[in-house]
């Protein structure tokens, strides 16, 4: 019906009413014709208002469908529930997301914690051949103080030789220092077949020198004679020396290092020929101080060999009475027992108680040729950098070492220098005395 009356609406505004008469009406009489022109014109304004009006009804009646019972009703009530539908879907999405996010870095810092609890125990958890340092290095400070301690005891009894101290084998004069000597040389250094020994010959050698109280021939001990005068066999080749009676009763050791000490330096010792009388006179005093320089250029000279003896006499183990004792030949030994010595070329090599040298020597060298130390530094990086810090530590004990031995050297070529010079410095200072008098 909407469709037939819009329609026959827009075909009546289309046609104009004299078009519909002129086309519908024939034979017709002109009042006939006009009057269906008004009729026409009439009806056709009236039907135009009704369509117009219908129309407007008809969308209005449209629009409130539109809005109220399909939109409001329908389209409205569904997207809102649509929307919270959906916005409670997303806020879930997002609540499990927001839970991944937490779970991530939980995780995340789980595997942290984790990995730096593994860094730790790496870092702090040493090696067994790093002990071999630490293990080692404990009684270094103690065997270094101790071997300080016997080079200036060694010093001390050769100033007092020289100078004829007290209770001294020198005491009284140079004959009496060599009366000692030669008693000790006879009964202990003594060997017979020394000086062109023949066994065909009578009293050939040195036996009728060798003769002792007793009646025997040559040192008691033949392991020590000529030990007296042999540097290499008491002094350079042994790593430890026993000197742990030093002081109280002389050990063999002890009186062995003393007598090669008598021969290298000081042989004669200074005269005693100056009493309280001779010194009041002004070149007596002028000869004392001579002599007294003699003691001290001597005793620079000696001071490299009791520092060489300080540093292989023995130490290491503190008192056990007071301190726990460090062990420390046990350590020193299984390291040399990896090498492949045996446990008695260990102990003849080390005794018991391990010198300073002797310790400095298996921690700076022995140890690097044990090839288990070179597989070893394949390591965690926190044991390696360890080591390294170690090995530092050692070179520092070592350069600190050779750096005093230098110094011993210099002040040995110094005072050489000066006793060489001394006879032209004492010529040129005469001359410039003659050359002022002249002058004046």
């Amino acid at each position: 019906m909407s469709v037939f009356i819009v329609s026959f609406l827009v075909f009546s505004l289309a046609i104009s009413p004299r078009q519909i008469y002129a086309a519908s009406c024939s034979g017709c009489t002109e009042g006939d014709a006009e009057a269906a022109v008004v009729l026409i014109e009439l009806f056709h304004q009236l039907g135009e208002k009704l369509m117009r009006a219908h129309i407007s009804d008809q969308f209005e009646e449209h629009r409130d469908w539109l809005v109220e019972d399909f939109f409001l009703d329908n389209l409205l009530r569904a997207m809102m529930m649509f929307t919270e539908q959906m916005s409670a879907v997303a806020v879930h999405q997002v609540a499990v997301i927001g839970t991944f996010l937490d779970a991530k870095h939980q995780l995340e810092t789980q595997q942290l914690f984790q990995q730096l609890q593994l860094q730790a125990h790496k870092d702090y958890h040493p090696s067994e051949d790093f002990c071999w340092f630490g293990t080692n290095v404990r009684s270094l400070a103690f065997s270094e103080a101790r071997s300080r301690y016997t080079a200036r005891a060694m010093s001390s009894r050769a100033l007092s030789r020289h100078l004829g101290n007290a209770n001294a084998s020198s005491a009284r004069n140079r004959d009496q220092d060599k009366e000692g000597r030669w008693r000790q040389f006879t009964s202990v250094y003594c060997d017979p077949k020394d000086n062109n020994w023949d066994s065909d010959a009578t009293g050939s050698g040195l036996v009728l020198a060798c003769q002792r109280a007793d009646g025997t021939t040559g040192g008691a001990d033949k392991d020590r004679r000529n030990r007296d005068i042999d540097y290499g066999r008491l002094v350079d080749e042994p790593r430890n020396m026993n000197f742990s009676h030093f002081w109280s009763v002389l050990g063999s050791e002890e009186e062995d290092m003393i007598a090669l000490a008598s021969n290298l330096y000081g042989h004669n010792v200074l005269t005693r020929n100056i009493n309280e009388e001779n010194l009041k006179n002004k070149q007596a005093q002028h000869l004392y101080l001579t002599l007294r320089s003699v003691a001290a250029k001597r005793s620079v000279a000696e001071n490299s060999f009791n520092a060489i003896v300080g540093l292989k006499s023995d130490g290491s183990t503190p008192d056990e009475e007071t301190v726990p004792p460090a062990e420390t030949e046990k350590y020193l030994g299984a390291i040399l027992k990896e090498l492949g010595m045996s446990d008695g070329a260990v102990t003849k090599m080390m005794g018991f108680r391990p010198s300073y040298y002797l310790q400095l020597e298996v921690l700076a060298k022995r140890i690097y040729q044990n090839p288990d130390f070179y597989a070893n530094l394949y390591d965690k990086p926190a044991n390696v950098a360890r080591k390294k810090v170690a090995l530092q530590a050692i070179e520092l004990m070592l350069d600190r070492a050779i750096y005093e031995s230098q110094i011993r050297q210099e002040m040995v070529m110094s005072v050489l220098l000066s006793s060489k010079l001394r006879e032209d410095f004492r010529d040129v200072n005469k001359d410039m005395v003659d050359m002022t008098k002249a002058g004046n």
